[in-house]
């Protein structure tokens, strides 16, 4: 009996073993990629699959890292990547896509001079590749649709508000999308990181608003920064609640202006 028992007891440490090795290796696995984004302190790291990671870390576009937990190893330079993004607009020669959470923009080399050129719509999910030259711009080299969105989350930082709009700031490029009807934004927000639901209809962009429920998750701006706070994009005008800043996703910040 005594036998039997140190048996069992030789296995069930052996078993706790491997599950606390396999646990540790899911733990410490590194994630391997290419930069294709650099944003107030997070990096967008495209990985083999295509899927964009927001990881915290300093590093140049187009630099191969291999991220484990907060250390970030640089294994060289590369000229090329792949990922996929779903499309929010697309301004002259530029598109500007989410992933991650995030804004990219990617210069397509084309300008398109009206909504009946032939190009994916917003909305639509689209595996990129891109070539990255010595300034971290991305290039469009080939593209196809992999599917489509309703709706996406962008962070970004507000460089102006309109009537009826609000435009954003992109690594340098402006981004303008329309505000739900009679929603006026307060003017103090101009230069704050924000994380905006945007919904996609009939090829169409726009930052979705509360719907007929009363449902508050419907559409709203999330507000970093030191203020912090949330603006509700209700169709009857804004409510801005600063009682402490709110962080969404990977928590990281806007696009590097």
């Amino acid at each position: 009996m005594a036998k039997r028992t140190l048996l069992v007891c030789i296995a069930a440490v052996a078993a706790l073993a491997v599950a606390g090795s396999a646990s540790a290796a899911r733990q410490v696995a590194p994630i391997k990629g290419i930069v294709v984004g650099s944003q107030h302190g997070v990096l967008l790291v495209a990985q083999p699959s295509g899927a964009v990671r927001a990881v915290r870390g300093h590093a140049a576009v187009g630099m191969r890292v291999s991220v484990s937990g907060s250390r970030i190893q640089k294994l060289g330079r590369a000229h090329r990547a792949s990922f996929r993004g779903v499309i929010v607009r697309h301004t002259g020669s530029l598109t500007f896509l989410s992933a991650a959470q995030h804004m990219l923009v990617v210069r397509t080399g084309r300008h398109l001079s009206s909504a009946t050129d032939s190009t994916p719509p917003a909305g639509t999910v689209v595996q990129t590749t891109v070539g990255i030259n010595q300034n971290g711009d991305l290039d469009e080299e080939n593209e196809h649709q992999v599917g489509q969105m309703g709706q996406a989350q962008i962070q970004a930082t507000i460089a102006s508000i309109g009537t009826g709009t609000v435009t954003l700031t992109v690594n340098g490029q402006s981004l303008t999308i329309p505000l739900p009807a009679g929603l006026t934004l307060p003017a103090t927000l101009v230069g704050t990181q924000v994380t905006l639901n945007v919904s996609f209809a009939n090829g169409q962009t726009v930052a979705q608003g509360g719907d007929d429920e009363g449902d508050d998750d419907g559409g709203n701006a999330t507000v970093g920064g030191t203020t912090g706070g949330t603006i509700n994009l209700g169709g009857g005008g804004s409510t801005q609640n600063t009682g402490g800043s709110s962080h969404h996703g990977d928590g990281g910040g806007g696009g590097d202006d």
